[in-house]
């Protein structure tokens, strides 16, 4: 028994879960009744509900997938985004947002309120390189915001994209320790890998797969939007006190970009001057709305990145109707928002209720320069064949992903793109609505990593991070509550460092200061190139400085490692084969 229980304990160690030894993993719920051996004898102990403060507030995660810092129209678009606009606009915009600038890292982050490496969600799920932050599955000492309010007495409900279980678990046969049901959701209905068709999608309802719906008129988006109203309908109609936990992750704006054509046609013509007037026309507008510093600069165009002037009258056609698409399906997905904020306004819920939109990194860079047509990745059409069937794009027919330069003009008015550690890969937008508390709306200008927003939300709700949970010690939460940048502007951020790691390349936020280098697969970590940026003064990171301030690069180099180990992101690892064939294919055509 004691070899049994040591084997526990160095597993626990090392499944990088980092749990309290010393908390008490006491078994719920106590009795506290008198047990005699006859009735009479024995006094009962009925077992009372969990009822959250009558107050308590619903909470609302929306999660945009792919959507960069400069795509909506309170960031600087000219995309129609009037219901998150709205939110914006009566909430708080935060313009220092970072993401983990891939998908699955920056939702476990959210959820759990901990680092990505920590809950073993180094990057996206499966692929296990048989190291603890490898793993792919939070593993149960990181308990989720859903499962903690669900202990607290919140309905939870999740619907869209879970993208937190590896491949080999979805099958029907597959573990579902990592499926939504399992992670403390009530309901679920969305698809559970990173992307999927939003004509026929991969559906899953609660724990067990069904057929893609067949009518024409189905789009994914509309349908978990429905699905999310008809959860917190019944939920209200069978308690309306109760409060609710809604995550609702759309696979919008992900590829395929797919949406009905009525959207594409609302920006016919709106981007025939291309890529490079768009990113210029943002960072201007961005100027004027006061969400970026007056003495920002614009990045010169990413290195192998055409020019739009060097296009062929063809390509530009073929590349304009790309971004008319992707235009059109972030106004759609806008209105299915707006769908979801006209009910909680109708239903008396909206007032009370905290929502937070956030993005998961920036613009998609993995089409390359000539983006994907029949299908998102790895496709041959050409853009001869591409201008042939361009009134498909955005249908049933076709999964498209455009061309990577529009990934720079959706991250305006930073560098790089999703998966990059420099600002285009990992600034996103994020928006707080909450009528009943927020008396200061506006811009925050203050660094938040989304590893505070759970831990925030806690905060409000007076609710301590367990520090056990269904018995298993708990690790704590890496992240701050940013309460006091929610109440005054003027507040501090709640943390003044942050690192990141991806697939290899490496950043680290200190005090103002931020390092970073990419690393180029295949070459050794120690010959990465560091790059310094004071972003406190360089919003758009435009002046390395690592050659006029030595001493301040090491230093945050120094830094990265005792952070990397604090949080379990050692060792240094590249991406699974699979995967660096993707990331060679986006770095050589061509390479940054």
């Amino acid at each position: 028994m004691r070899q049994i229980l040591a084997a526990i304990t160095l597993w626990i160690t090392a499944s990088g879960c980092y749990a309290q030894q010393d908390c008490k993993a006491v078994p719920e719920p106590a009795f506290d009744g008198v047990i005699g051996r006859t009735a009479e004898a024995s006094t009962p102990s009925l077992l009372q509900p969990v009822r959250p403060p009558a107050d308590s507030p619903n909470v609302v995660y929306i999660v945009l997938d792919d959507t960069g810092f400069g795509d909506l129209g309170c960031y600087g678009s000219s995309v129609s985004t009037p219901n998150i606009d709205s939110l914006a606009k009566a909430g708080l915009l935060f313009n220092n947002f970072q993401s983990k600038a891939v998908c699955s890292p920056t939702r476990a982050s959210l959820l759990t309120g901990r680092n990505a490496h920590s809950v073993g969600m180094k990057e996206l799920p499966g692929g296990d390189q048989g190291y603890p932050h490898t793993r792919g599955r939070v593993p149960a000492s990181a308990a989720n915001i859903a499962q903690i309010l669900g202990r607290y007495g919140y309905s939870t409900f999740a619907a869209g994209k879970w993208h937190l279980v590896p491949r080999e678990d979805m099958t029907p046969a597959g573990d579902r320790t990592h499926w939504p049901l399992q992670k403390g959701f009530d309901r679920f209905h969305g698809f559970l890998s990173g992307w999927t068709d939003q004509y026929r999608p991969d559906l899953v309802v609660d724990n067990h797969a069904v057929p893609a719906p067949e009518r024409t008129a189905y789009h994914f988006s509309e349908d978990i939007v429905d699905q999310a109203i008809a959860m917190l309908s019944g939920k209200l109609e069978a308690d309306s006190e109760k409060p609710f936990f809604l995550y609702l992750a759309f696979g919008a704006t992900h590829a395929p970009i797919q949406v009905p054509k009525r959207y594409i046609k609302r920006y016919e013509g709106a981007f025939d001057d291309g890529w490079d007037a768009v990113r210029e026309r943002r960072f201007r507008r961005q100027l004027e709305l006061g969400i970026i510093p007056s003495g920002a600069r614009l990045p010169p165009r990413n290195p192998g990145d055409p020019a739009w002037s060097d296009l062929s009258e063809t390509e530009r056609r073929v590349y304009a109707r790309f971004m008319e698409a992707y235009a059109g399906f972030t106004e759609h997905t806008d209105e299915q928002i707006g769908r979801l904020i006209s009910f909680l306004r109708e239903s008396g819920q909206f007032d009370n209720t905290v929502i937070v939109l956030i993005s998961d990194n920036g613009g998609a860079p993995e089409a390359g320069t000539k983006g994907n047509f029949a299908r998102s990745y790895g496709d041959p059409t050409t853009v001869e064949e591409m201008h042939e069937r361009l009134d498909e794009l955005g249908g049933p027919g076709t999964q498209p992903l455009y061309p990577r330069p529009w990934a720079m003009a959706s991250s305006a008015p930073f560098k790089y793109y999703k998966l990059w550690p420099f600002n285009g890969g990992v600034r996103t937008p994020m928006i707080v609505s909450w009528p009943d508390r927020i008396r200061t709306p506006g811009l925050r200008e203050q660094f938040i990593d989304v590893i505070d927003i759970t831990p925030t939300v806690l905060d409000y709700l007076g609710i301590e991070a367990p520090e056990a949970f269904d018995g298993v010690c708990q690790m704590p939460m890496h992240g701050e509550s940013m309460r006091a940048a929610f109440e005054d502007p003027a507040a501090p951020a709640p943390r003044d460092t942050q690192f990141f790691e991806l697939w290899g390349s490496r950043g680290i936020y200190h005090k103002g200061w931020k390092a970073v280098a990419f690393h180029t697969p295949g070459t050794d970590f120690e010959s990465d190139h560091w790059e310094l940026y004071n972003v406190e003064a360089d919003f758009t990171e435009t002046a390395d400085l690592a050659d006029q301030h030595p001493e301040k690069l090491q230093e945050l180099q120094k830094l990265w490692w005792t952070e990397a180990e604090k949080y379990g992101a050692l060792p240094q690892l590249e991406a699974i084969p699979m995967r660096q064939r993707t990331y060679n294919q986006i770095l050589s055509d061509p390479a940054p």
